[in-house]
């Protein structure tokens, strides 16, 4: 009898202090349990690089197999790629890594054989080309850099050269990004493309200083079947950079992201970290930090899984 009136008031405080003790319903939405399993980066810088970088390709490789995440894209201003992505596939079976080539000086600027090469050396995983980063011409407008920039297009058009690559892009259904070109540059590229039935084009990191998109473009260009890319790494950036070179860029907070998803629809997008540089994060972890905040921002995990799943596995034909 006695242990049955101990239980009995055992259950009565337990029934009468679990309020107390519960965990608020507000707090539970604020505590995202999100993962990067299974998903691609598609922005992921290395070392050996002009730039001191965090990771060599393959402890990039290494690491992200470790946060089981699908694949991942390397990318160098100056070098191609896809052969190093070729050594990464082998010692790092675990995940799919590709490489492309950037359409800088380097490389001959734009360079259809630089492209033929790319790809015809390293058959399925050579398969992004972007147009010119650091080289552009609008890019050494925008941070106020002497030389002699690369234009991809003119009043609308674009030029030979470019046309003359984006046959190529389109015969071996590479992926297309847009480099950091100028928004009208930009929209040319596009149309030219869609006109050339490319099917895989991506806006490099749409909402930043280069290219420079407003949330009208970014539509437009959605609209005209360009997928368009979000990076973690320009929420870092701004005046509080811990890396001084990226001081002179202009923050793109995580809230403005998750109100260019939520305006446009995460059918339209593809999240990657853009990170590598020794004062970032790691990429896992930036990814994994990224998809938490967007999450925090009212982004719901399907959304996230489409950004960082199917879209980007949808580019690489995986």
């Amino acid at each position: 009898m006695q242990a049955v009136f101990f239980t009995l008031v055992w259950i009565v405080c337990y029934w009468f202090c679990l309020p107390v003790y519960a965990v608020p319903e507000s707090q539970i939405i604020n505590l995202p349990k999100s993962t990067i399993e299974s998903a691609i980066d598609f922005h992921i810088h290395y070392s050996p690089d002009v730039i001191p970088r965090s990771l060599d390709d393959f402890e990039v490789g290494k690491l992200a197999a470790r946060a089981k995440i699908k694949g991942v894209v390397l990318k160098n201003h100056y070098a191609s790629t896809a052969a190093r992505a070729v050594l990464v596939n082998k010692i790092v079976p675990q995940i799919q890594v590709f490489g492309g080539v950037v359409l800088n000086h380097a490389v001959g600027g734009i360079n259809p054989d630089a492209v033929e090469a790319m790809h015809r050396i390293c058959g399925k995983y050579g398969k992004v080309v972007w147009l010119p980063t650091v080289d552009a011409e609008h890019h050494l407008q925008v941070f106020h850099k002497s030389g002699s920039g690369i234009k991809v297009a003119e009043n609308g058009k674009v030029l030979p050269e470019t046309s003359a690559v984006l046959k190529i892009v389109a015969k071996e259904n590479l992926v297309w990004e847009t480099g950091h070109i100028s928004s009208e540059e930009l929209m040319a590229v596009v149309g030219a493309a869609k006109l050339l039935k490319i099917k895989n084009i991506l806006i490099t990191h749409a909402m930043t200083d280069v290219p420079g998109l407003s949330l009208e473009n970014m539509q437009r260009a959605a609209q005209m079947g360009a997928f368009l890319e979000l990076a973690f790494v320009n929420d870092l950036m701004g005046e509080n950079a811990a890396d001084d070179r990226h001081k002179n860029w202009h923050q793109v907070s995580i809230s403005k992201m998750a109100a260019a998803i939520k305006l446009i629809g995460a059918e339209h997008f593809v999240l990657s970290t853009d990170l590598g540089r020794k004062p970032d994060p790691l990429p896992a972890e930036g990814y994994k930090l990224f998809v938490e905040k967007l999450i925090n921002e009212g982004i719901s995990q399907p959304e996230i899984d489409l950004m960082i799943k199917h879209n980007p596995a949808l580019l690489l034909g995986i």
